[in-house]
């Protein structure tokens, strides 16, 4: 697989240009799974490619395109596109509050989440097809253990049949005040399903979930919360798009203010995080952005348009919404291959991430320490 990875890298590199050199249909690839790479690399060339954002133009005729690579191209503009720095902020001043409920961020702790995901086995969706008694299973029991135990009300969500068992989001919620507005805090729990991997992808982006749970668990808030444990991601993003879909009939998703993502948190060589969105919610992740150059010693990168993750869903409703994932320039070379697994991943790195993305709730809400 790693052959298979480099192959598919030096293919995208050799065919990469500005997007100012982009002519004719192009299309924005949703997925960048080393085999899927390879595989769309002999029916195209890439015109861009930075960060999470890759465009190819097709080199064979459309209807020459296998259906499974073209279930992820989307149609898109180099307009469509940004991936560079954010702004520095012009006021750097921070709040005693902000500070006081990033100190509760404890990054041995969230490791401590995030290996017992990771070793809880195979989380692929499908292997809830082999065992009732799988490793998705587990991560879902271990993660809706742990949020009842922060006191959190505790629903499972169960969207699909499975062989052997059902497919399931965790949900959890903090209520507030009769009538207020929610946050949603949203990671995946499943991997691509190697036997006691997926550390980065995405049992760090889960432990995220836990870590802000316990954090914002001693504080009340003028907002309602929502922690998800979304499942199915690395399947199309079936949990998400079918909690989505949930909160649309129930009328819950018009109460949504901000929805937040965490996927692939704890690689880092350079310091960086991209912070993705559309573009019509870019003026939100410029602020997100500034929080990180306050709060964080994170370097913020904006990255649109969004794609490939649990953010998607709330943006195709309209609620603003962002991912915060390892710098992509030079993000986890184990990604979605069996050597993903804890031992090289940084947990202070993961850790300014939750900080980042506490920060954000405590400039959209109004957060009080509990007696």
């Amino acid at each position: 697989m790693i052959k298979t990875l480099l192959l598919a890298v030096s293919l995208l590199a050799a065919g990469r240009l500005s997007a100012q050199a982009v002519s004719g249909p192009s299309y924005l690839l949703l997925s960048h799974d080393p085999a899927f790479l390879v595989e769309v690399a002999k029916i195209s060339e890439t015109v861009y490619a930075k960060g999470r954002a890759r465009l190819v133009r097709l080199t064979v005729p459309e209807g020459e395109v296998p259906a499974a690579v073209r279930a992820l191209l989307r149609p898109a503009s180099p307009a469509d596109i940004r991936y560079s720095p954010a702004a520095a902020p012009a006021d750097k001043s921070t709040d005693p509050a902000v500070l006081a409920l990033l100190a509760g961020v404890n990054s041995a702790r969230l490791m401590g989440y995030a290996d017992t995901i990771t070793m809880s086995g195979k989380r692929g969706a499908r292997d809830l097809d082999a065992s009732a008694a799988s490793g998705n299973r587990l991560a879902a029991d271990y993660m809706e253990n742990a949020l009842r135990g922060m006191g959190y009300a505790t629903e499972r969500h169960c969207y699909k049949d499975r062989k052997k068992d059902k497919e399931c989001n965790i949900l959890a919620r903090s209520a507030a005040a009769s009538g207020a507005r929610t946050i949603a805090v949203v990671g995946h729990m499943d991997s691509v399903g190697h036997e006691n991997a997926g550390a980065d992808d995405n049992a760090s982006g889960a432990a995220g979930v836990l870590e802000m749970a316990k954090v914002l668990s001693a504080y009340k808030a003028d907002h309602n919360l929502l922690f998800i444990a979304a499942n199915g991601e690395e399947t199309g993003i079936a949990g998400t798009y079918a909690l989505a879909k949930k909160l649309k009939a129930s009328g819950e998703m018009s109460s949504i203010a901000w929805a937040i993502n965490m996927d692939m948190i704890a690689w880092n060589r350079n310091g960086s995080v991209d912070i993705e969105t559309n573009r019509e919610f870019s003026a939100h992740a410029e602020w997100v952005a500034g929080l990180a150059s306050v709060y964080t010693r994170l370097k913020p990168n904006i990255s649109m348009p969004a794609w490939g993750s649990d953010h998607v869903p709330f943006l195709d409703a309209g609620v603003p919404t962002y991912l915060s994932i390892e710098s992509w320039e030079d993000h986890n070379p184990c990604y979605h291959q069996a050597c993903d697994r804890m031992a090289p991943l940084s947990w202070d790195y993961a850790a300014d991430i939750v900080r980042l993305n506490l920060a954000v709730i405590a400039g959209k809400a109004r957060l009080t320490p509990k007696k």
